[in-house]
């Protein structure tokens, strides 16, 4: 079901790039504007997530869950009823908002059932449906949208959040483990006592907190960029028709669904034969972002042709497909009181930067010479900050450290 959920999550996020063309012919919007429609839905997208993290510590994840579900619907009324760039910008911003705290409360309520040493693979697949919403929404919504317009895309898809949302009163729980011996396995069981609660600014300071971001944070930010631009530079600016262009976005889609399972299993697997999760977590992440920075700034280097399309879209599908282990990573340096707060102000820092992706890449191609090298000039510099940001997740995450100073327990994979 929280597969499910991320994946309607995430084929909402791709219907404003997949509607990109007939919605700027349609409202009559300039690059800059659609770029701010792009921008203004994670205006409030990490406040929401932080507000509602907090929430997590003291409220039911599974109650709080069902009301996002039902908020994202219920946001899609403005564009529907005032299909303008004020209707919109509103649409938008309230969905942000509805979304913003969806997957930190799914990883919470995940990890509530799975044990440190067995969630590598249990978060991948919530995550795992992010890359399945982009594989589906591409080739299904596109069809949706040149047939019947971009409405009936945006109708399907405050559906089916609704139908989410109705059955799972029926079927979410919370899992049993609530504290941090309980889900970490102690070692010595002497040592496990009742959950205690740590200032926040010794949390923070984790490096199992703040140095994944450096490699997540750039690869959120070429996903917003991506999702809102990716499906134009094909049609726009390789020149693929909005069939071929819906078929090349599930590639993209492809990848990162594939890539959260195989990534994730691999990194379980390393921590389950004994190595420490600062190689089988951090330097992993960083590896891996590092690579699909490389891979995006290879296929802007070529250019034009299939084998730069089929380049960058690997290199943004796997730009995220580590996104999963920097929750295990938090997770790892969180009392489980406190762990919906530290998750949802993780993942705000790491969106934050989304808010600028949409608009950057707005600006650059109305100033560009030609639309497709304003196009390349914004996923080159995503693919270079990909670069740097992954080589500093690798140099700096030291998990085994952050424990042994925050005194939490000793653990199996420690």
């Amino acid at each position: 079901m929280l597969a499910v959920l991320m994946a309607i999550n995430f084929a909402d996020k791709s219907l404003l790039g997949l509607a990109a063309v007939p919605l700027m012919r349609d409202l009559d919007l300039s690059p800059s504007e659609f770029g701010l429609a792009g921008s203004i839905f994670f205006l409030l997208y990490g406040i929401a997530g932080v507000a509602v993290g907090f929430l997590g510590n003291r409220f039911s994840s599974t109650r709080l869950l069902m009301i996002i579900a039902l908020a994202w619907s219920v946001s899609m009324a403005p564009l529907l009823l005032a299909p303008t760039l004020g209707g919109l910008l509103v649409s938008r911003l309230l969905l942000g908002a509805a979304e913003g705290p969806t997957a930190p409360i799914a990883g919470h309520a995940v990890q509530k059932w799975f044990t440190d040493t067995r969630r590598s693979v249990p978060t991948a697949m919530i995550f795992l449906g992010s890359g399945v919403g982009v594989a589906l929404a591409a080739p299904l919504l596109t069809p949706l949208i040149d047939n019947f317009g971009w409405k009936s895309a945006v109708w399907v898809m405050a559906a089916l959040s609704l139908l989410w949302a109705i059955a799972w009163k029926f079927i979410g729980r919370e899992g049993p483990l609530d504290t941090y011996s309980a889900a970490a396995e102690v070692i010595n069981s002497a040592e496990s006592g009742p959950e205690k609660r740590l200032p926040y600014r010794q949390l923070f300071g984790a490096t199992s907190w703040w140095a994944p971001m450096l490699a997540l944070a750039p690869g959120y930010f070429a996903f917003a960029m991506f999702s809102v631009w990716g499906p134009s530079y094909l049609v726009t600016g390789l020149g693929f028709s909005s069939s071929k262009m819906g078929l090349l976005i599930a590639v993209y889609g492809a990848v990162a669904a594939v890539g959260f399972i195989a990534f994730s299993w691999l990194s379980g697997n390393l921590v389950n034969r004994g190595y420490s999760t600062r190689w089988a977590r951090g330097v992993y992440i960083g590896v891996v972002v590092t690579v699909s920075g490389l891979i995006l700034v290879a296929s802007m280097s070529i250019g034009s042709g299939m084998l730069a399309a089929w380049l960058m879209l690997i290199g943004f599908g796997l730009s995220n497909t580590v996104y999963s282990i920097g929750y295990l990573l938090v997770a790892e340096v969180s009392p489980v009181q406190q762990r919906s707060a530290m998750l949802a102000t993780f993942n705000s820092v790491v969106t934050a930067g989304a808010v600028l992706a949409p608009s950057l890449g707005g600006l650059l191609v109305d100033h560009a010479g030609t639309p497709a090298e304003g196009y390349r000039t914004a996923f080159l510099f995503c693919g270079l900050l990909l670069i740097v940001g992954g080589i500093g997740a690798a140099l700096f995450t030291r998990p085994d450290r952050d424990r042994r100073r925050l005194g939490l327990p000793a653990t199996q994979q420690s």
